[in-house]
């Protein structure tokens, strides 16, 4: 019955509502149609925008039927042209903004608007359509401007800048030398004068004259004439300098810079050397010095002489020629590096083995973020991936070859679509000493898409190699290879392989002196008589040791120490004996010539067992263990009140008693004082004070409870205990009333 008297049960609310719903869109759906607006969607309710069309002026608007109701204007379209009006009616009409527009020579485009609003128009005197605003071109008109177009203004400005320049420019003109023939128009312009020097008419700039230029073309010319004139060699100069470089002239000196018919008088053959070529830098004849083009059929007797068949016409001595090797290969040579003594790159007994199986592979670095491709042997002690391994470098992935010049091919291919890209190099030489040309980085490009790029011109490849038929040919082997092992031994190596073949490669071997393994190369210690490296450190340090020591000596004696042993180095202890306390230490040369010259035993840095047990029973510990050696180490001891503590010499020595259940000596609290402060709280003490107001003191509350607290808590205003915290309000324990 009290439920049903506050409030009527759900369905008959709901029942209320809806009539009340159905009312307000009646009314507000009358309103609306009164106000002249359509609804165009269901009525949303009183105060959310309304979908509607403005009969009046037919516009989609969304007034709120609240705000209709109230009186307030629904269509924001109306109220824009509302306002357009009330703005064109302070501004004195449309057609007095036209008249204003029509009076500084503007034709309006398009309707006015407003004063502050760009107007499109178009300008009577020069055609030019712009964008004034109506109260720009007013002020215009209150300053006096005949016209309201800018580029009209503008031209105006120009035309009484250069009327008013006019006459100075003239006279700047006339005081150089030049009579202006035509009106001055500008300082950048050409202007037609009469030069007074030449009589010449030229076009000269008045911005050269102001900065102090002579612009007049003819008489640059004409000295440009004089001073070749004057620099002009003498014929017979020119042609005892010829004779007396092996060059008889043939024809009359044509001039500094153009090819002289000449015959050579060492070989007799003719050519055209230049004059300036000869004085300046020493030019012989090209014949002679093998520059000069040479016979085709010469040079493929020379071809065939080293051996080498040529299959295609001479192309020039720099130039690569198809030629057949002995071996039967088919090579590009040079003729010039056949000469220097360079032969077929397939028959090569050094680098990489081109008729010979190969690998290519592409590795990538995760610290240096880069990629690169490679090709080689990969295999031996001077395999190229063992190299980029020990320098971080992981083998992405890698294929092989039945000769190195297929795969020679394929990664120049790649390398070149990487180059014509900008992608290579990535790293410098300083970082990457063998093969950083080679490097990119891997966010530009990927070593997926690298190795895609070997399949593809794998796959584009010619016809493959054909391979060599056993051995690889090597170089006359000039070094027997037992007569080298002994040679390192000689020299202080136990080879640990054999002879490597080559006396440039590295040679692992031991150190017969320290047994360090190193890897020396034949050459290096056959000619340079390189050693262990660990071997050269130990002497240069046993040198420099050698060397400082009388000086160590000294310094060490005055600092009070006696050296016990020969001098190590400057960071290694060094065994002495302290003058003024006769205890032995290791101090460092380095510490005691830099300041620290005291002993550690004088200093009370260090102590002995026999005095640090005596320190100890003096400060009321009995050590229950050896000194462990060091003042700061934790030392196991029975305190005076028989607490077992692990304290430390160096608390000791610093006046801390290191013992919990001693009083602290110089505290601010007594123990007499601090149980009174407890007791007056109402908390009787079941253990002795404790000795600082933050420990923890086990105490017995009023009501019976024992309590843990501090005496810290009891200055703050802790009067009770947990259990008394929790009673009643009367002040009884809660205890008491539970019970």
């Amino acid at each position: 019955m009290v439920r049903s008297f506050f409030r009527s049960p759900l369905p008959d609310r709901e029942d209320a509502a809806r009539p009340r719903s159905q009312a307000a869109e009646a009314k507000h759906s009358a309103t609306m149609r009164a106000a002249g607006y359509e609804p165009l969607e269901p009525y949303p309710g009183s105060g959310k925008p309304w979908r509607s069309r403005h009969l009046a002026c037919g516009s989609v608007v969304s007034p709120r039927p609240a705000y209709l109701s109230a009186g307030r204007v629904g269509c924001t379209e109306c109220a824009k042209e509302s306002r357009r009006a009330i703005f064109q009616e302070r501004a004195g009409g449309a057609e007095r903004a036209e008249a204003d527009l029509r009076s500084v020579g503007l034709e309006p485009l398009d309707p006015y608007l407003n004063s502050q609003t760009p107007w499109r128009c178009r300008c009577t005197a020069c055609g030019a359509v712009g964008t004034p605003r109506l109260s720009a071109v007013r002020n215009l008109i209150k300053e006096g401007a005949a016209s309201g177009c800018a580029t009209c203004n503008r031209r105006a400005r120009g035309r009484r800048q250069r009327e008013a320049n006019a006459e100075n420019a003239e006279a700047m003109m006339r005081a150089a030398g030049y009579e202006p023939l035509e009106p001055y128009l500008s300082a950048a312009t050409p202007w037609s004068c009469r030069h007074a020097v030449c009589a010449e008419v030229v076009r000269v700039k008045a911005s050269s004259i102001r900065s102090g230029y002579d612009p007049c073309p003819v008489c640059r010319a004409e000295g440009y004439k004089q001073r070749a004139a004057a620099r002009r060699t003498d014929p017979a100069e020119a042609t005892a300098l010829m004779r007396a470089h092996g060059f008889e002239p043939l024809e009359p000196y044509p001039g500094a810079s153009v090819g002289w018919h000449c015959r050579c008088t060492t070989c007799g053959k003719e050519s055209k050397p230049l004059y300036s070529g000869v004085k300046g830098r020493g030019h012989r004849c090209g014949h002679c010095a093998g520059s000069a083009p040479l016979d085709p059929a010469v040079c493929a007797a020379e071809m065939r002489a080293a051996g080498f068949e040529p299959l295609e016409p001479y192309p020039g001595s720099d130039k690569r020629w198809l030629c057949r090797c002995p071996a039967g290969h088919e090579v590009p040579l040079r003729l010039s590096g056949v000469r220097t003594g360079k032969g077929c790159r397939m028959c090569a007994t050094h680098g990489i083995d081109l008729a010979g199986p190969a690998k290519l592979y592409v590795i990538t670095h995760r610290e240096w973020n880069a990629v690169k491709v490679g090709i080689g042997a990969c295999t031996g002690y001077t395999s190229r991936l063992l190299q980029h391994e020990r320098q971080g470098w992981e083998l992405y992935r890698a294929r092989d070859y039945a000769t190195g010049a297929a795969a020679y091919d394929v990664e120049q291919a790649v390398l070149d679509r990487l180059r014509g890209a900008k992608l290579c190099p990535f790293l410098t030489k300083d970082v990457m000493p063998n093969g950083w040309s080679e490097t990119c980085s891997t966010d530009r490009v990927t070593a997926g898409e690298v190795w895609a790029m070997v399949e593809e011109e794998t796959r584009r490849a010619p016809a493959a190699y054909v391979p060599r038929a056993g051995a690889r040919p090597r170089a006359a082997v000039l070094i027997d290879a037992d007569a080298a092992a002994e040679e390192m031994r000689a020299r202080g190596y136990e080879p640990l392989v054999p002879y490597p073949g080559r006396t440039n490669a590295t040679w692992p071997s031991r150190c017969t002196t320290c047994g360090h393994e190193g890897r020396p190369t034949f050459n290096a210690v056959r000619n340079g008589g390189q050693g262990c490296r660990i071997c050269r450190t130990r002497a240069a340090q046993a040198k420099r040791a050698a060397a400082t020591a009388p000086k160590a000596v000294e310094v060490m004696r005055a600092a009070g120490f006696e050296p016990l042993e020969p001098y190590p180095t400057s960071q290694t202890p060094w065994r002495c004996r302290c003058t003024a306390c006769g205890r032995e230490s290791t101090p460092t040369y380095s510490n005691v010539h830099n300041g620290g010259s005291r002993c550690r035993f004088c200093s009370s840095k260090s102590s002995n067992a026999e005095q640090a047990a005596d320190e100890m029973r003096a400060a009321g510990f009995e050590p229950l263990e050896p000194y462990p050696g060091r003042t700061t180490d934790p030392w196991h001891c029975r305190c005076s009140c028989g607490n077992d503590v692990m304290t430390r010499l160096s608390f000791i020595r610093s006046g801390t008693t290191g013992c919990k259940r001693c009083p602290r000596a110089g505290g601010r609290t007594d123990a007499t004082k601090a149980a009174a402060e407890v007791r007056e709280a109402g908390f009787e003490p079941l253990e002795t004070y404790p000795g600082r107001t933050t420990d923890g003191w086990r105490c017995r509350c009023s009501c019976g409870t024992e309590a843990t607290m501090t005496l810290t808590d009891i200055r703050r205003g802790r009067a009770r205990c947990r259990i008394c915290s929790q009673g009643n309000a009367d002040g009884t324990c809660g205890r008491d009333a539970r019970g």
